[in-house]
């Protein structure tokens, strides 16, 4: 359980997390991103490299390391644009946990 305390700053209402807090939610946000770009490619019935080749990369290789997040490859919001938009989907749906 993340120890969170409230902060109320102009009448919004504000969680401070810790530097460690803010950096594994980000993971885990880049791990749900990764998993869903992979369901979606998968479901259009796109390769790596179709998708890569269609988002303005020359091969698969980045495709690749983001969706195993080799080395801490994760998609950046340029990317996920793209992605969303070859895939048509809204964006929001790369975004999502499955539950």
């Amino acid at each position: 359980m993340i120890n969170r305390s409230l902060i109320i700053k102009n009448d919004i209402y504000h969680y401070s997390m810790t530097i460690e807090e803010l950096n594994n939610k980000t993971t885990i946000t880049h791990n749900i991103i990764s998993s869903n770009v992979i369901k979606y490619r998968q479901k259009k019935e796109y390769s790596q490299l179709q998708l890569a080749l269609e988002i303005g990369l020359t091969g698969n290789a980045f495709i690749a390391r983001a969706e195993k997040r080799v080395k801490n490859a994760h998609f950046n919001i340029e990317h996920l644009v793209k992605i969303a938009y070859v895939l048509e989907i809204d964006i929001c749906e790369l975004l999502k946990e499955d539950i």
